[in-house]
């Protein structure tokens, strides 16, 4: 009798609407939204990082360096789980960890950027 009611709150949820795994980007989208948003968000990430090595390179910069590697492997990796995972809710899964990952990794490396030139900035 229990697992009746557990099949039954299984299909109650995979029903309902308000759940975080049940949005149209995780359950019926082919990927592309995902490329999309995440090759914008590697965009706007890369500008400050490249502006700490390429245009005005600080002491931050291997960091910087390091970071834009990382969102860029990111990216690449979720480029290429577009194209070779079969199953699509895996494969969307994984797009969107990949993409939460870019976004960990980003924020982590900024935050590291920002200490490390705070650190430079003389105290009066």
């Amino acid at each position: 009798m229990i697992k009746v009611d557990v099949r039954w709150r299984r299909r109650e949820e995979r029903n309902d609407p308000t759940l975080m795994a049940n949005q149209p980007a995780l359950r019926s989208s082919d990927g592309t939204i995902w490329i999309v948003v995440a090759g914008l968000f590697a965009l706007i990430c890369l500008v400050p990082l490249s502006l700490l090595t390429v245009v005005a390179p600080r002491q931050s910069a291997p960091v910087a360096w390091i970071t834009a590697i990382l969102v860029i492997a990111l990216y690449a990796a979720l480029l290429v789980s577009r194209w070779t995972v079969e199953d699509r809710e895996r494969r969307l899964r994984i797009m969107a960890v990949l993409m939460l990952a870019m976004a960990a990794v980003a924020l982590f490396g900024m935050l590291t950027c920002t200490a490390i030139e705070w650190s430079a900035v003389p105290v009066a």
